[in-house]
């Protein structure tokens, strides 16, 4: 859902079939929970020469038009906003163990990803349970074999010029606390060598890293692994 501007108490949302259901009863619809982001504003147009003064400073960025209402959350929570100590100095990161790799064979790798610095209001570590998430822009590269994974039309939480890839794939990964592991897993059919940008997320901060991985032509590769099974 989306507020429609920042004086009115109108919410712009879009109801599943089973809250339709509801009203089509009779029933009330109440919101219980929510999350907030800061995806799409431009804090460049924070003036703190504004001639109005202080009050005005943000003027621009408070009258800014959001997006309506999207039933996929990863098209607009790309940038979570997140709770922190007044002491906290640094803001959370996610490591991952492979930044870049190449695949030579068909053989998997294991990607380990962890966040660091996150904490809650009160400076206490969050250790989470809100999972994982990886992006993968085109499964016909890579692919995530631990994971559960969902198609989506275009490719959320990416570039533009790089949407609308129908192989796109959300893959999600449930708990795992403050750290996770992807299994990585390259295509054995790629006649010339393919490289692609991974995103993973820690769900419950938002915050996101990214790896690039390049997959070697292994058609090859199959063929001789076929070939020696079929001897062995």
């Amino acid at each position: 859902m989306g507020y429609l501007d920042g004086t009115s108490v109108t919410v712009d949302a879009i109801l599943t079939k089973k809250g339709r259901e509801i009203m089509s009863r009779g029933g009330a619809i109440s919101v219980r929970s929510f999350t907030l982001t800061d995806t799409g504003v431009d804090y460049t147009l924070w003036n703190p020469d504004h001639p109005s003064g202080s009050a005005y400073y943000g003027e621009a960025i408070e009258n800014t038009p959001q997006t309506e209402a999207l039933p996929l959350a990863q098209y607009t929570l790309r940038n979570k906003l997140v709770s922190f100590s007044r002491d906290t100095v640094a803001m959370p990161a996610v490591i991952l163990s492979y930044e870049t790799h190449t695949f030579e064979t068909s053989d998997p790798i294991s990607q380990n990803a962890s966040i660091l610095g996150w904490q809650n209001a009160g400076g206490a570590a969050q250790v989470g349970g809100a999972g994982w998430t990886a992006f993968v822009p085109d499964t016909n590269i890579v692919s995530i074999g631990n994971a559960s994974g969902a198609p989506i039309g275009g490719a959320g939480m990416y570039f533009i010029l790089e949407q609308d890839i129908p192989t796109a794939m959300m893959y999600e990964l449930s708990g795992g606390g403050s750290e996770t592991t992807f299994q990585i897993r390259p295509a054995n059919n790629l006649d010339v060598a393919r490289t692609i940008t991974v995103i993973f997320f820690h769900n419950a901060s938002g915050t996101y890293n990214s790896a690039q991985f390049t997959v070697n032509a292994l058609k090859d590769t199959r063929a001789r692994l076929r070939t020696e099974n079929m001897k062995g």
